[in-house]
């Protein structure tokens, strides 16, 4: 054993870059903000609602005494595995995978430890041994643990099984045990989310669900290296794998799965966040699996990721669409997805009616119209070869006329139900999302220029009447209700334009949306417009905010009154303060925005200043330092020091000094982040992104009796 350990550590010497590099992808990556995880202590309410009997008969296995002198048999298969020694280990672990097959590994030993977990801990502490053989029995072990009827392998011991399976994967070099290693962590996990989906699955199982599937996500986060790594490195693999694995996750999902609370968070959490930061990925194959993982998501979730899917879409889909930087490949990829899409007729309908006519949401449908076919009418060019654009463009003009067709059919299917047809039997169209008619399409209240212009328009942000039980959609609807739909359609081209206006003319915009769009004269009113409307410029929203005038002077003060500084340190505050526009360039401006962000700051946090003006002074002094550490026209040697910092703010807390622990806080946070002003959805960090997506709407599914035909034909638009 002796000569076998000094051995190893000479071969891993020698060749153990590749084990450290797996190792390092597979440990928890440190973050910021990690979102709490939801508690699993009650099962599934719907079978077996106080957990008593799926508890026990789930548990009971930890419970029963080990099979007599199991463990005395397992100490000498322990040491062989210890010993370091390729065939020792390879019998000794063979032999433990039998004992684990014939029922033998169960109950607890010395010091009230699972015995599966000693067992499990001794076969992947062998995972750095390159022999192939001795990956093999790793493998065939975990596996038989994993999927066996009478072992328990819960919790953590369940990601150590997984991740050894990984980590043999990226590590090995033998294309055997590389797909043996893959085919046994689908098996694994086919196993355990169907004891997820099984009658009376405890909250143990609906745990381990939920623990295999965050795991996968994080690790189909980690970055890759600069510059992108070669098709064969182990952080690319590592990627691909995660990736293949949660697509076949989601695609065989069942209905606890999908329907779960705490599995629909997760997605929201780590799975949406996981397809933002590789949807933008230049390397095809990234890019296709996290576009196939969209499209299922869409499937069989989408009742649920309302703001997911609008983000998703307009950061991810549109933007390839439309920017000249994506690559050909890249563009033919996003079109297949939104080929795959627009072949749903119903899906199409509610894209329109949960985007492009919700008042607060962009008009994914029309902008994806639109995207397609100046694709299709370009000239310049797309890909490496004049072939490839004309395939491209053949490709864009397809998805067009699948959307056409789409209408056509779901115009056909309302004809079919007016004229009492029969409902479209089950598995000629893909199922519809499950209803959500209670919430309302556009968020739970909206803002006053959606309020004013109109009974109509009004009307059109309150959920419809009706609703949907046990599947079946309430075809008796008023009719009035398509003419809402219409007026929020049109009343969106109305604020669109009333914004386009603003971002030219502030002043003139505002008037505009008075007149035209109903919005309420009064500072609160347009003050919420410029905090909670889309596409607003942001050095547009900082010039009025700026201006001296008195009226824009209370929507300044309603403004900055409306946003949260309690319990922020003073930079926190700052910049959460100036992410909502851009600073205008004129002093005087400046100066009425940072003294009425004094006054809130100090009205919020009592006791961290003097009074306002210290607070006013060090915000001043702030932005200096903002500007003076990340402007590349100051060079390093003239950037201000932290002494000098220090220096200059001096007596500014009513003649005392503020503490030199603070300031030299506040002096290494700006030096570190940078405070970026009119932060956008498109420049949101991961944790912006997470609290985003925590404060998502639901997705809206309407039936065709929702929405007759109008009474009659539009008038022709006018010049």
């Amino acid at each position: 054993a002796a000569a076998g350990a000094e051995a190893a550590a000479a071969v891993e010497a020698e060749e153990g870059g590749a084990g450290a590099e797996a190792a390092a992808i597979l440990s928890p990556a440190p973050s910021g903000r990690e979102p709490a995880t939801p508690s699993f202590s009650s099962p599934d309410h719907d079978a077996d609602p106080d957990g008593t009997a799926a508890a026990a008969a789930r548990m009971a296995l930890d419970d029963v005494a080990p099979v007599p002198g199991t463990d005395r048999y397992f100490v000498p298969l322990r040491l062989a595995c210890e010993s370091k020694l390729p065939r020792i280990m390879e019998v000794s672990l063979h032999c433990i995978q039998k004992i684990i097959a014939y029922g033998y590994v169960r109950g607890k030993v010395a010091g009230e430890k699972p015995f599966v977990d000693v067992v499990m801990e001794t076969i992947c502490s062998c995972k750095d041994e390159e022999d192939k053989e001795v990956q093999l029995q790793i493998v065939q072990a975990v596996n038989t643990a994993v999927t066996s009827a009478v072992t328990a392998v819960h919790d953590t011991t369940l990601l150590l099984a997984v991740k050894t399976c990984f980590y043999i994967y990226l590590v090995s070099k033998n294309g055997t045990i590389q797909k043996t290693a893959n085919a046994t962590l689908t098996q694994m996990l086919d196993v355990v989310f169907a004891r997820l989906e099984s009658p009376g699955a405890s909250s143990m199982a609906q745990k381990d669900a939920f623990l295999v599937f965050r795991s996968l996500c994080k690790l189909s986060m980690k970055p890759l290296p600069e510059p992108l790594p070669a098709d064969d490195s182990i952080e690319l693999r590592s990627k691909l794998l995660s990736l293949q694995l949660l697509y076949s996750i989601i695609a065989s999902s069942g209905e606890r799965f999908r329907g779960g609370e705490k599995f629909v968070w997760a997605i929201r959490q780590y799975l949406c966040l996981s397809l933002l930061k590789n949807g933008v990925s230049p390397i095809p194959a990234i890019l296709q699996l996290s576009l196939d993982i969209f499209v299922t998501l869409i499937k069989y979730f989408k009742a649920h990721l309302k703001s997911e899917i609008g983000v998703f879409f307009s950061n991810i889909l549109l933007r390839i669409l439309e920017s000249s930087n994506s690559s050909g490949p890249q563009k033919r990829l996003t079109i297949q997805a939104l080929r795959v899409l627009v072949a749903e007729p119903q899906l199409m309908v509610d894209l329109f009616l949960n985007y492009d006519c919700d008042l607060e949401g962009k008009g994914i449908f029309t902008s994806m119209c639109d995207g397609l076919s100046r694709l299709t009418l370009t000239l310049q060019a797309l890909s490496e070869t004049t072939e490839q654009d004309a395939q491209l463009k053949q490709l864009a003009l397809e998805t067009l006329v699948a959307i056409a067709d789409s209408m056509v059919a779901w115009e056909r299917d309302v004809k079919a139900e007016g004229a009492g047809a029969a409902v479209t039997p089950v598995g000629q169209r893909p199922p519809s999302i499950a209803d959500s008619s209670s919430v309302s399409m556009v968020g739970p209240e909206p803002s006053p220029v959606h309020r004013g212009g109109g009974e109509a328009a009004g009307e059109a942000g309150q959920s419809p009447g009706g609703g949907e039980a046990g599947g079946e959609v309430t075809a008796v609807v008023a009719s009035r209700e398509s003419v809402d739909f219409e007026a929020m359609f049109h009343r969106k081209h109305e604020v669109h334009e009333g914004v386009i206006k603003f971002n030219m003319k502030p002043k003139r915009g505002i008037r505009y949306l008075r007149e035209v769009c109903g919005l309420e004269d009064t500072p609160q009113a347009v003050a919420r417009f410029l905090r909670e409307t889309d596409g607003l410029d942001k050095r547009a929203v900082g010039d009025y905010l700026g201006e001296g005038e008195d009226f824009c002077k209370q929507v300044l003060y309603a403004y900055v009154d409306s946003i949260d500084f309690a319990n922020l340190t003073f930079d926190q505050a700052l910049r959460r303060f100036l992410t909502h526009f851009w600073l205008p360039g004129e002093a005087q401006k400046i100066d009425r925005m940072m003294e009425k962000f004094a006054e809130r700051y100090c009205s919020q946090n009592e006791g961290v200043f003097a009074n306002a003006d210290t607070a006013y002074v060090l915000a001043y002094s702030l932005i200096m330092l903002n500007t003076d550490a990340h402007s590349v026209q100051i060079k390093a040697k003239n950037r201000m020091s932290k002494a000098d910092f220090v220096r200059n703010n001096r007596g500014i807390d009513s003649g005392a000094d503020l503490p030199a622990e603070l300031l030299s806080a506040v002096y290494d946070d700006i030096q570190t982040d940078e405070i970026r002003t009119g932060m956008s959805h498109d420049d949101m960090g991961e944790a912006e992104l997470l609290e985003f997506f925590r404060q998502g709407s639901t997705f809206r599914k309407f039936n065709h009796a929702r929405l007759p035909p109008p009474p009659h034909p539009p008038a022709p638009p006018s010049e």
